[in-house]
């Protein structure tokens, strides 16, 4: 890059203290404004469930008796948040008694200052071009919650200051007001601004350019053309694999049969965690409490993921790999293949397949099992928009299962699936309600036409027996028959499109509810934006006539705005 021109990140704004106090064992404490700042996050959490996990509660309270500099171990049940708590409570009653009116202009006063923040903070100028920034708000003070068993979850954690803050601007660029702690410029890097996380002093947290800048979309295509080339080399690289899981050299057959598990298991590497992260695992750092192997020979493995997501599954593996992973876990000091990392299985990998690394496999997979699941499925262009949604949908969880993007179950789960479910039986009950008026009116017209008729009918009857003139009475029944016949046929379709309006509405519904059952302990998010290549639903909804946008979200269809270019470079589903 030649030029990096934008206007600084957004400091949210400082706790604007009130004034309070608080009880520790019945002595008050008049409270600072950071003091402040704590005790009214802590107060917001006391109705949530982070208030049952001792680590949580735990940290918290170291940090709030240090704010507080009291150096007695005292115990959480000894502070007496009265005060705070009864103006949280206060300010949410306010809240959700806001009238609907009321509600709609706040919600446009956020929209409009969300708006005006954007324009000035959310894009950047790169070599001439407007690009939009993927998150411009430094991060405010917080409880750090962290992800999984973090721990440091519950920790205070303080957000930077304009003094915290680094800018990376082009030399041309003008310096945003403020007094920021340095502007560098490092033109090989997408990141806007950066400071060092308090919590951890060690790392930096940053502000980067939005997934949808070229250079970042360049970087997913090359991750996705890896995947695909791997897929075209599979069996040779497989073949590599097992050839060296009986190798004399130790460390080398330690390589081999790790990435025979990154790929027959799907696992990620495992050695590219921070130490102050949970005690999570992968496959270098799985230790012989994580593997049980039964006399049967079935492997058992049972571990703490990627933001401590459970890893369970028993599987029938190679022999080979049994009688290696028996002798790693005999021999092991601490973990099953001391001495191997991610580094040594890319080497490895390499040797193969040049830029090969281990992580090419989870996108392999998931990709792959997309692909599959597409195919396999019921659904073709005469299909409804829903079923198409929902197959896509399906094929997705099959990405997320492998992945074992498993995920806490919101608490809002059933309560969704509860209210999609009255919506059905309702849709279902109005349904049947409307078609019998609409049945009732075509049976009240057959009858009021019948009488009409019968009453013409006797009357030509009657002027027939009197000699008298029956061709005006004629056309009239004539067009007393037309008429009926066209209303009727009117009728009929009313009745037969609101059974069509109502089948395809209850499809739909039964389809989410189908989906948000099977669904229900997988995020799908994450697959969807990191390991599926998108060429796969975008080829597949050429063939079924289905917008590839009508199942990716906004900011993913940003993100991957490359794959209807790629038509010169298509990919088979």
């Amino acid at each position: 890059m030649q030029q990096f021109i934008h206007n600084g990140v957004l400091i949210p704004r400082k706790y604007e203290d009130r004034g309070f106090h608080i009880l520790v064992k019945g002595r008050k404490i008049d409270l600072t404004p950071k003091q402040e700042e704590m005790a009214v996050a802590w107060v917001k959490k006391l109705e949530t469930e982070y208030v049952n996990d001792r680590v949580f509660v735990r940290n918290f309270f170291r940090d709030f008796r240090k704010a507080l500099n009291i150096k007695d171990k005292v115990p959480p049940e000894d502070f007496d948040f009265y005060e705070i708590k009864r103006y949280v409570d206060r300010e949410r009653e306010i809240k959700q008694n806001l009238s609907k009116e009321a509600r709609k202009k706040l919600a446009q006063e956020r929209k409009a200052i969300r708006e005006a923040n954007k324009e000035k903070y959310g894009y950047v100028f790169v070599d001439g071009l407007r690009v939009e920034v993927s998150n411009y708000t430094a991060e405010p003070s917080s409880i750090f919650m962290g992800r999984g068993k973090h721990p440091l979850r519950g920790r205070w954690k303080k957000g930077p200051d304009e003094k915290d803050v680094v800018l990376n601007l082009s030399p041309d660029a003008p310096r945003p007001k403020g007094n920021w702690k340095e502007v560098v410029w490092q033109p090989n890097s997408m990141w806007v601004a950066r400071w060092k996380d308090r919590l951890r002093n060690k790392k930096y947290k940053h502000v980067w350019l939005s997934d949808s800048f070229p250079l970042k979309q360049m970087k997913d295509i090359s991750k996705f053309n890896k995947a695909r080339e791997l897929k075209t080399r599979i069996n040779k690289i497989r073949k590599h694999i097992t050839n060296n899981l009986s190798a004399k050299d130790v460390t080398r057959r330690k390589v081999a049969t790790v990435c025979y598990l990154i790929d027959t298991l799907k696992l990620r590497v495992g050695d590219e965690k921070d130490r102050d992260e949970a005690d999570t695992v992968g496959a270098t750092t799985l230790r012989p409490n994580h593997i049980n192997i039964s006399p049967d020979g079935k492997v058992a493995f049972d571990f703490l993921g990627k933001d401590s997501v459970r890893w369970q599954k028993t599987i029938s593996l190679s022999k080979l790999v049994v009688e290696n992973l028996s002798e790693f876990m005999a021999d092991a000091n601490s973990t099953v293949f001391d001495g191997v990392k991610s580094k040594d299985a890319n080497l490895f990998l390499s040797e193969a397949m040049p830029g090969l690394t281990a992580k090419v496999f989870r996108t392999y997979h998931a990709t792959e099992v997309v692909t599959r699941s597409l195919k396999k499925a019921d659904a073709d262009k005469d299909d409804s928009e829903a079923k198409k949604k929902h197959v896509a949908k399906m094929a997705n969880l099959q990405a997320a299962m492998v992945c074992n993007h498993i995920r806490k179950i919101p608490k809002s789960w059933q309560a969704s699936l509860d209210r999609r479910k009255l919506r059905l039986k309702m849709r279902k009950a109005k349904g049947r309600e409307a078609e019998k008026k609409l049945e009732q009116k075509a049976k009240e017209h057959a009858q009021k036409h019948g009488e009409k008729l019968k009453k013409y009918q006797m009357q030509l009857a009657e002027r027939e027996k009197q000699g008298k003139s029956v061709k005006q009475l004629k056309e009239r029944t004539k067009k007393l028959k037309i008429k009926h016949k066209e209303r009727m046929k009117r009728l009929n379709e009313h009745v037969e499109n609101r059974k069509q309006r109502d089948k395809a509405y209850i499809d739909k519904l039964k389809l989410q509810i189908k989906a948000q059952k099977a669904t229900r302990d997988y995020n799908l998010a994450t697959s969807l934006k990191s390991y599926v290549d998108p060429r796969i639903y975008y080829k597949w909804g050429r063939k079924v006539d289905f917008d590839w946008k009508l199942y990716y979200p906004k900011t993913l269809q940003k993100k991957f705005s490359w794959v209807e270019l790629d038509e010169d470079n298509p990919v088979a589903t």
